[in-house]
Parts: structure tokens; C-alpha cells; sequence
């Protein structure tokens, strides 16, 4: 065997992986070779002065920068939009919103609350005091304004800046996605009563939004 061959199986040779015959072999060249035993000796001292050294721990001062390093990183990640988007305060209150509305619908649908109004207002005279727009633009805001109110409690943030903003940005996607489902489930109605109603959804929503809102931000300020 080479030289070049048998120093490149010293290290082997020390961690004791060889087969027995092939160890004997090394062992005998390297008790005749000066050049492979002194080889050998320096790769013992080596790995004995690295067993015998510590690893120094960083300082408190190089800790807090590399933090700081790696929330800058996290912080300049791009999340994507629509995750970004599903976790943001304005898509949780809509979708919350929409959900509460359907249940609503399901219990009082749209046609059937309109025809018992219609009965109502032939039949009981109490109602002839009231303008007729007046009482379906009621109706609409009812219809508006519960649902965007209880979603805005189940998903109210702590206290942020422009959060009656995006209250108000939350209604409006709201009644965005509402008055045209109204409208299509509502074909039979004259046109008028079915505006007069869509706006009262409007205003209930865009009024239940920020006003809930800022009713609550006020309550938690004002709390000890």
C-alpha cells in the first residue's frame, strides 16, 4: 500500500473502523514509515487539542442583535394576500356579518316579512299613521344593521388607530354583498319598496358597523 493510501486511512484507522487484517497492515507500515507515523501523531494531537475546546457563548449584546436581525428578516417576509387578508379585522367582521345575515334570512325571509307588512298595513289602522316608505326603510335597516352589529362584537380588536375606519370599510363590503342577494330574492315587489328597503340596509349597515364600534371602543376606554 501507498503512502497517499494509508494516510487517507489513519482517520479511520483512530475512530476504529477498520477490519482487523487491514488495521494490522496500516499499523505495521506505519511502525516502519516515519513519514506515515509522524502523519498519524499529528492527527492525534489535533483531535485531542479539539476534544479540549470550549465553544465560547455569545454575550448578551450579540444575542440582542441577532435577534433583532431576525425580526427585521420576518418582518420584510411578504405574507400572502389572501392569507394576509383572511386574518385582517375587516374580511373576519364581513364574513361573520354575511354568516349572521343568512341565518337571519332563513328565519325571516325577505318576501314573507314583506307580504305580512303588507297585510299589517291594510289591517291595522295604527300603521295608516306611518308612511309606508318609512316602515319598509325599518325594515331594511333591521336587516342591515343586526347582523354587521353582532359580527362587530364577536370580532372587535383591542383599540387601534383608524379601527372606526375600517369599521366603516367593513359595513360597506357588507352591505355590498347584502343588497344585491336582497334584490334578487325580492323580484315580485315594486321597484320602489325594494329601493326604499335597500337603502335602509345600507344606512342600518354602515350605521351598525362604526357605530357598535365606537360605542364599544368607548365603553373599554372609560373602564378602570
Amino acid at each position: 500500500m501507498s503512502c497517499e493510501t494509508i494516510k487517507a486511512n489513519i482517520p479511520s484507522l483512530l475512530t476504529e473502523e477498520l477490519p482487523a487484517d487491514e488495521r494490522n497492515r496500516l499499523l505495521c507500515h506505519i511502525e516502519e514509515c516515519d513519514s506515515c507515523g509522524q502523519e498519524m501523531v499529528d492527527l492525534e494531537k489535533t483531535w485531542t487539542l479539539m476534544d479540549q475546546w470550549e465553544t465560547e457563548k455569545p454575550s448578551a449584546t450579540i444575542k440582542a442583535r441577532i435577534m433583532a436581525f431576525a425580526r427585521e428578516e420576518l418582518e420584510s417576509v411578504k405574507i400572502a394576500w389572501w392569507l394576509s387578508l383572511a386574518r385582517s379585522y375587516i374580511f373576519q367582521t364581513v364574513l361573520g356579518a354575511l354568516g349572521f345575515s343568512l341565518i337571519i334570512y332563513l328565519a325571516l325571509p325577505y318576501n314573507k316579512i314583506i307580504n305580512l307588512c303588507e297585510t299589517l298595513i291594510l289591517n291595522e289602522a295604527f300603521l295608516a299613521l306611518f308612511p309606508r316608505g318609512a316602515i319598509y326603510f325599518i325594515l331594511g335597516m333591521f336587516y342591515g344593521l343586526v347582523p354587521i352589529s353582532i359580527s362587530s362584537i364577536c370580532f372587535l380588536k383591542p383599540v387601534k388607530k383608524n379601527q372606526l375606519l375600517m369599521g366603516l370599510g367593513a359595513s360597506a363590503v357588507f352591505a355590498a354583498f347584502l343588497v344585491p342577494f336582497f334584490i334578487l330574492q325580492c323580484p315580485d315587489f315594486e321597484v320602489g319598496l325594494i329601493f326604499i328597503m335597500a337603502l335602509g340596509i345600507v344606512t342600518g349597515s354602515l350605521s351598525g358597523g362604526t357605530g357598535t364600534i365606537w360605542v364599544l371602543n368607548r365603553a373599554r376606554a372609560e373602564m378602570p
